[in-house]
Order: structure tokens, then C-alpha cells, then sequence
């Protein structure tokens, strides 16, 4: 929904009405939605589904007030489609529609233009050479296959035959031996396409291809037609020694050239990040070698590609909407690995749910939930390619690398994305800034990182939300730090909140307000401190938190009438479901405004009382005054309420009722009993008081549940919900210094700092930094919002 505006809309009300012959039940069908500013919002209607049906009808009546005016309204229809009830989710459950292996054939997807350029290549005559470069996993080695698979495709005769070597089938643990191996490989792939009966002898390789020119001659003369393709894959993992400077070197690629001169022979070299040393190194023997560098998909020239490579593995089973394919763009920045694998996290949890539509929410779920799972490994190529050098030198800048990335880690966590907000960080990595900035201007060039209005970002959002949330402590410990500096960054990385905390935290909690608080908002909440230490603090309140659902809030007022009412009123008989209970009068405290009005019609609801018999404290008096002869009293009047917290409101308004019309309940003999859903022992017993002290209305009192130690933020005696007193202490000094700002007494109405949340306000008795929110400086936004109006 949107409010268009220009001012708030005060006290909206959604009513949804389904009609008689509905197939669903809605369970709230009036929602109080409190004050809309303009901008969208969200209806959420949680219903039962009474029969299958290929469609729920049903209609939305919103009413509101403007601010200082007039009331408003309007109706809309709403027509909802089944999802498709034919999918097959037990045989979904056994698949995997998103492979993080090679794609070979129908699971390649995209590309088009690379994969005919260098299949064409192949088809020529002569055959041309090409080299793939670009990033791990971004696709390299499964363009190399598909562009065979083209050109295999493209001709008639089916003469393309390739070799698909990776590095580990042929390496050594010499150089020598390296070549060697290779050359055996390549033999033996050749070797078996000879004319039968003709026999070449097999050379030795050690140090050279050379002799392999001899076979390579023989194929051309005995099947002019064929074509051989050889894949050398993680090229650029060949030791120094077979591309830097020397007699190796020059011999290997002075081969490799020679042999991709053949007119039947082409190969296709693979290779990362490291292949720009190998060619800078050997860029002349490779000069006939074509270069296809491979990048992230482009939003702009490879949308639709893009697009089939995520729906196309659940085509006709499961329906990504558009906005959802472009929020997975935004995280993985078009990256095929990284889209792989959100896409998997993302339809697991849809099959789970049995959910066939994909929108936006789904993959930003898929995405906490993700991040938490992942390890170091699948993001290892960002610190661990393209380093030119040995092993112990190679190790040695690596180590450089994960410090930095620690350092930029921190500074993104505290929103500090300038390179001098990221240098400010290495003294505690041990990272000195001459060695830094280059590293730095490494991870621009890289690509790793990407720079914009003088901001940092990652350039794959997903491997940021990592880095912020888990790499910080999963790279690198800074053991060489000084021990006080140590200690408290290891502290603040460990107080650190991960965004599956977030994530697990708003899926437990119910709507409130019927809206959900989702992670965004804890997160945002969370952030209006800046010590990840406070901020784990603030965490571990809300994980305390009592919800009290709308589900438990009917069960309640249903136990209560059953134990409690119906003893002293006694059972009535209905003969149709359409029958409504009007013996008991139902009243609340605090006036027309407060919550208690709620509740009531609640109670009646639950208990199959007429709303008619709802009424003002006040207007009480009238009514017994003014009864004549056909006045039928009431068996009782049920006093409603939802929370007690120092039981001041129930007891003014006993006292009040008392002194309205006490002497008259006492002369018709009207009792009076009082349900309250959660209460405290406190307010308890000073409405017990408060009862004892009132001379002509005797109230009973029952109360559905009284609050545990563990409902209090700081209880009066024992630790609570913290571990030990010194957290305990620290957090109440945090609530403290931030309730000063909001509310008369920084730890709620009464001081009693209570973590209750009802299903549409939070009471006042709660920490105020949960529902009161502040517009100046110092600012604060409530993650629960009191109802203004």
C-alpha cells in the first residue's frame, strides 16, 4: 500500500472482510495500523485456508483522520491467485537446480557472444588460439567447454576432439618433470587418433614438447579434416619456472607456439589472475594467442542472460519476480558463482516453505542466513590470486592481504569507507601504512574493491556483508598487536552482532502492530550506538523480550472467562452460532483512548459477548440510575485490562468506579471482577490493596499471567538475563544514559524496566528505549512505537 501523501494519515484501520462463503478465515480481520507517514506500508493478513480454491477474493475497507481534520476512507477488492498446486516438492527436496560445479552443457547459460568468438576460432582453417582470463570462478573454464561444445555443434562432420587438462592431472614437482607430464598427456590424446597400424614412437618430454610437432604433422597428413583442441586450465598455476626468464621458460613457449601454429591444432589456456605475469613475461611467443578476458555479467549488455541463468534451472516449477532477479544482481554484482550460490540458499528455504513465488524479501532473508553459513573458502581467491612471486614471498603478501581486508572489515563496520578511515585501522592489524596504500590501490585494481564519490565499497556486496559480519574474526587474529589493544579489538569483534543473529531474532518475532520488524530495523536500531560492545547489550535485551501474540492474547481471555467468569455468572445456553451473550457488561480503565477499550471488544469477541454490552466507566452510573421495571441488571461487570505494571491505572480506576457507582453495585448485588491478561507481582498487590481500602465495591481479581524475573531488563534481586553482575551493571548504566533523553524515568513508568511487548503497543512500564522515539539531537528511533492518537 502507499499513503501518497502530502501528510500523515492518523489512526489507520484496516478492516478486511472475506464474506460468508469465503475458503479462508482471516485471524485479525480489524488491524490498528497506528500513524502512516507517507511512503508505502504493508497490510499483513495472516489467514486459515479452510478449502483449496484457485483464488481468495476478499475486500480492504482503510479509514483514517487527517491531522487536525476530517476522517477519511476507502475500499479496495483484492483478488489473490493459488501459487501452482501441482509442483512436486519431495522431488524438488533431492535436487540441486543450482550446481557450484563446471556448467557443461544446458546448464551453461549466457555469454553468446565469447562462446561463438572463440568456437568460431576453432572452426577455422587454419585453428586460432585463445587465452581466458579474468577472476576464480567467474565462469572461465565452463566458456572454454561450451565454446567446444559450439563449435563440435557447428560442424558437420564431427571433427573437433578436444583434451581437457587441469593443472593437477599433469604437475610436478619439478618444472621438468611438469613439461614432461604434459607432454605424455598430449601424446597419448593424439596418439589414439592415428590411422591403425601406424605406430610413432614415444618420445621423452623431459624439458620439451618439441617431438610433438612429429605426431601433430602425421594427423595433418592422415585426416586433414580433423581438429584438436587441447584445454590447459589453471594455467596460470605453472611453477615461475616454466614462464619467467630462462632456458625453461623460453623452450616451453617457444613449443606451445610452434604447436598452436599447426593448422589441426588449437589450444585454449585458463587461467586467473596470475596469467597477466605470464603473458607480460612470454607476451611474444603468445602473440598468435587471442586474449578473452571474463568479467561479472553486465547489467547493461547481458540482462536477459543474466536473468536465464537464475530462472532457468527451476523454469515451470518455481516464479522469480523481476524485482527479486535484481536484488540478487545488487548483492552478487552479477557474478555466476556468487548468484549460484544465493540462488541455491534461496530456493532451499522456498521448497522448505513451499513458497513457488520469489520476490524481494526472500532473497534479502536468503542472504543473513547465507552469510552466516559461508566460510573462508568460498571467498579465498579475493586475497589469494594474482600474487607473482615464490611461496614464502607469496605467503608473506597474502598475509598482508587478510590484514587488510581486517582493517577495511572495522572500518566498514563503523560506516568509515574513506581510504583514510580504512588506514586509520591498520596500526591494530600491525600493517604499516607505507605497506597498506599499495595493497589498497591492489584490491581498486583487483576489482575487489570499487571506489565512487569517495566512497569504498566491495564490489560484490555479498563478500562486504561477509567481511563486516564473520571475516573480521575469521581471517586473521592480531596476535602482534600490543596486549591492551588486542584485547579490547578482539572484544569488540566478538560483541559484534552477525546478521544470522538479526535474521533468527525477527523470525521469531510476531507482527506487531501487524507489521513485521524485520532484520533491517533491529539492525538500524541496533546502530543508533556505536560500541559493538553496547550494541550487543542492546541485542541481548531484545532477545528477552516477552511478546504476547494475538493467538495467546484470545487464548487467554478464553481461559479467563472459562475459570474465572463463567463460575460466578454461570453458562449460558446458545442455540445459534450467531447468538451473543448479554447478561455481563464489560468496561475498562483509563478512558475511550487506552488500550482497555481494545481489549474489551477483544473479550467479547472471545467469548461471544454483544459489543453492546461494552460501556464507558461513566456512563455505568446512568445506566443503573436510570433502569425502570424491564431493567434486566447484569449478572456481573468484567473489568478489563491488558498489562499491570505498578497497578496505579487499575487501582484509580477500582477507586473511580467505586466512588461512581459503588453503592449501587453493592444495593443490586452486581459483582465486579477484574481480568487482567499479564501483570506484575507488584501491581498485583497494590490492587489487592487498593481493593481492601474501597468500602462499597468489592472486586475479584484474576490474572491470566504474571510476569517472570526474566520479563525484567534489571530485576531487584539476582543477575537476570546477563551473565554475570559487570554486564549487568553496564547495560543498566547504557539504558540509563539513553532513557534520560526520552522519558521521565529512563527505565520505564515506575522504574520497573519491564521487556514486554503486547501485539499493538508497548507498555509504558518498558524500557523506554523500545518505544520512545526522540526527533532532536540526541536522536533515537523506538524499534516498538507507542500509538500516538
Amino acid at each position: 500500500m502507499e499513503n501518497s501523501g502530502p501528510g500523515l494519515a492518523v489512526d489507520v484501520v484496516a478492516e478486511i472482510d472475506c464474506g460468508n462463503d469465503s475458503s479462508i478465515i482471516v485471524e485479525n480481520p480489524q488491524q490498528r495500523l497506528g500513524d502512516i507517514p507517507p511512503g508505502d506500508f504493508a497490510i499483513l493478513v495472516s489467514a486459515y485456508i479452510m478449502d483449496s480454491t484457485p483464488m481468495v477474493q476478499f475486500t480492504v475497507q482503510l479509514e483514517w483522520h487527517q491531522l487536525f481534520g476530517k476522517g477519511d476512507g476507502h475500499v479496495f477488492n483484492v483478488e489473490i491467485e493459488a501459487q501452482n498446486s501441482s509442483v512436486d516438492w519431495n522431488s524438488l527436496e533431492n535436487l540441486e537446480p543450482y550446481s557450484l560445479e563446471v556448467a557443461e552443457g544446458d546448464t551453461f547459460v549466457g555469454r553468446v557472444a565469447k562462446l561463438k568468438s572463440i568456437g568460431n576460432r576453432l572452426l577455422k582453417k587454419p585453428m586460432s588460439s585463445t587465452y581466458i582470463t579474468g577472476q576464480k570462478r567467474i565462469g572461465k573454464t565452463s566458456l572454454a567447454r561450451a565454446a567446444i561444445d559450439h563449435a563440435q555443434a557447428s560442424n558437420d562432420r564431427n571433427e573437433v576432439h578436444q583434451l581437457y587438462l587441469e593443472y593437477g592431472e599433469y604437475c610436478s614437482s619439478s618444472p621438468q618433470m611438469t613439461v614432461k607430464a604434459l607432454g605424455d598427456e598430449i601424446f597419448s590424446f593424439l596418439e589414439s587418433y592415428l590411422a591403425p597400424g601406424f605406430q610413432v614412437q614415444r618420445p621423452d618430454f623431459l624439458g620439451s614438447l618439441a617431438q610433438l610437432n612429429t605426431i601433430a604433422k602425421s594427423l595433418a597428413t592422415q585426416s586433414p579434416e580433423k581438429r584438436f583442441v587441447i584445454v590447459l586450465d589453471e594455467f596460470d598455476e605453472i611453477h615461475p619456472e616454466m614462464y619467467r626468464l630462462g632456458a625453461l621458460a623460453e623452450t616451453f613457449f617457444a613449443n606451445l607456439r610452434t604447436l598452436a601454429s599447426r593448422s589441426n591444432l588449437a589450444f585454449i589456456l585458463v587461467g586467473g589472475e596470475k596469467m597477466p605475469f605470464i603473458i607480460g613475461a612470454q607476451g611474444d611467443q603468445l602473440n598468435k594467442f587471442v586474449r578473452e578476458p571474463l568479467d561479472y555479467f553486465s547489467r547493461s549488455n547481458e540482462w536477459a542472460e543474466y536473468c536465464r541463468l537464475v530462472t532457468n534451472p527451476v523454469v515451470d516449477l518455481l516464479n522469480w519476480d523481476e524485482a527479486a532477479i535484481n536484488e540478487l544482481f545488487n548483492v552478487t554484482n552479477g557474478h555466476p558463482y556468487y548468484t549460484n550460490l544465493l540462488c541455491s540458499k534461496v530456493v532451499a528455504i522456498a521448497i522448505d516453505e513451499r513458497d513457488t513465488e520469489i520476490i524481494v524479501s526472500d532473497v534479502r532473508h536468503a542472504l543473513n542466513i547465507a552469510v552466516s553459513e559461508l566460510d573462508t573458502n568460498s571467498f579465498a581467491h579475493m586475497w589469494k590470486d594474482g600474487i607473482n612471486a615464490e611461496r614464502e614471498e607469496a605467503e608473506v603478501t597474502e598475509l598482508k592481504r587478510l590484514r587488510m581486508l581486517v582493517a577495511i572489515g572495522r572500518a566498514f563496520r563503523e560506516n568509515q569507507r574513506t581510504s583514510a578511515g580504512i588506514l586509520a585501522h591498520l596500526n591494530a592489524v600491525r600493517l604499516p601504512e607505507h605497506e597498506g596504500m599499495p595493497i589498497l590501490e591492489d584490491f581498486l585494481r583487483r576489482e575487489i574493491l570499487r571506489e565512487h564519490n569517495g566512497e569504498l565499497r566491495c564490489t560484490v556486496q555479498l563478500f562486504e556483508k561477509w567481511l563486516i559480519e564473520i571475516g573480521v574474526n575469521r581471517l586473521i587474529a592480531s596476535t602482534l598487536a600490543d596486549d591492551l589493544e588486542v584485547q579490547l579489538q578482539q572484544a569488540n569483534d566478538a560483541a559484534y552482532v552477525a546478521a544470522g543473529e538479526v535474521q533468527a531474532l525477527s523470525d521469531s518475532w510476531p507482527l506487531y502492530r501487524s507489521q513485521a520488524v524485520g532484520a533491517e530495523a533491529i539492525r538500524s536500531w541496533l546502530e543508533q550506538v556505536k560500541s559493538f560492545q553496547e550494541q550487543r547489550l542492546l541485542f541481548k535485551i531484545l532477545q528477552n523480550i516477552r511478546f504476547l501474540r494475538s493467538e495467546e492474547v484470545e487464548d487467554k481471555l478464553k481461559f479467563a472467562h472459562s475459570r474465572f467468569v463463567l463460575q460466578r455468572v454461570g453458562a449460558l445456553q446458545i442455540e445459534k452460532r450467531t447468538d451473543k451473550r448479554r447478561d455481563v457488561w464489560l468496561t475498562y480503565v483509563g478512558g475511550p483512548g487506552k488500550s482497555g477499550t481494545q481489549y474489551a471488544r477483544m473479550y467479547a469477541k472471545a467469548n461471544s459477548i454483544s459489543t453492546e454490552c461494552i460501556m464507558e466507566p461513566a456512563s455505568i452510573e446512568k445506566k443503573l440510575r436510570e433502569a425502570d421495571a424491564n431493567f434486566i441488571k447484569p449478572k456481573a461487570i468484567l473489568l478489563i485490562d491488558d498489562v499491570v505494571g505498578s497497578g496505579k491505572t487499575m487501582s484509580e480506576g477500582i477507586t473511580s468506579l467505586s466512588g461512581q457507582c459503588g453503592a449501587l453495585l453493592v444495593n443490586l448485588s452486581i459483582p465486579v471482577l477484574a481480568v487482567v491478561l499479564i501483570s506484575t507481582e507488584e501491581g498485583e498487590q497494590k490492587i489487592i490493596s487498593t481493593v481492601k481500602a474501597t468500602p462499597f465495591c468489592h472486586v475479584e481479581l484474576y490474572v491470566c499471567e504474571h510476569l517472570a524475573p526474566s520479563n525484567y531488563a534489571f530485576p531487584n534481586t539476582g543477575i537476570g538475563i546477563w551473565s554475570n553482575q559487570e554486564e549487568k551493571d553496564r547495560a543498566k548504566s547504557l539504558c540509563l544514559k539513553l532513557g534520560t533523553e526520552l522519558y521521565k524515568n529512563p527505565l520505564g513508568y515506575a522504574g520497573q524496566g519491564l521487556l514486554l511487548v503486547m501485539p499493538d503497543t508497548c507498555p509504558n512500564n518498558s524500557l523506554p528505549i523500545l518505544h520512545r522515539s526522540k526527533q532532536t539531537p540526541p536522536n533515537w528511533r523506538a524499534i516498538f512505537p507507542r500509538p500516538t492518537t
